[in-house]
């Protein structure tokens, strides 16, 4: 039993002495913030946040009013006034569902190119680290011929 304690001694060692080259030799990166660490502040956001989500909500109030309006409500005063109010509130509805969905687009676009500049350093960092594991290669294979 005791040589085997030595024995995981030296192996805890060495992944000690390798975690601290790996953490010398590459670069550092700021963790990135989850996407949904905190709730919405307003309507706003929670619009830009799911656009898709404020078309259906837009969608199903409107089948619910039309549902529950009597029949001859557009007959009447009340009922123009409250299909101009409607008509007003789908246009308001389709600006700003165009309006986030540019805003998508642009937010798509920018994580796009954060990840094309984040590949090249990860290959940059991957090439150096394969030039140094084949000059390693070279070096034991001289030395084993020797």
């Amino acid at each position: 039993m005791s040589s085997i304690e030595p024995r995981q001694e030296r192996i805890a060692a060495k992944i000690a002495a390798s975690q601290e080259r790996l953490d010398r030799h590459s670069p550092k990166h700021p963790a990135l913030p989850a996407k949904d660490a905190y709730p919405p502040e307003d309507y706003r956001s929670l619009i830009a946040e799911y656009p898709w989500l404020a078309v259906a909500a837009g969608m199903g109030m409107g089948l619910l009013a039309g549902a529950l309006a009597p029949k001859k409500a557009g007959s009447g005063k009340f009922g123009r006034r409250a299909l101009g109010l409607a008509m007003a509130a789908g246009e308001l509805g389709l600006a700003l569902s165009k309006q986030a969905g540019e805003r998508a687009g642009e937010a798509g676009r920018d994580r796009l190119n954060r990840a094309k500049e984040g590949t090249a350093q990860v290959r940059m960092t991957a090439a150096n680290t394969g030039a140094k594991i084949a000059r390693e290669a070279i070096k034991l294979v001289v030395r084993a011929r020797k």
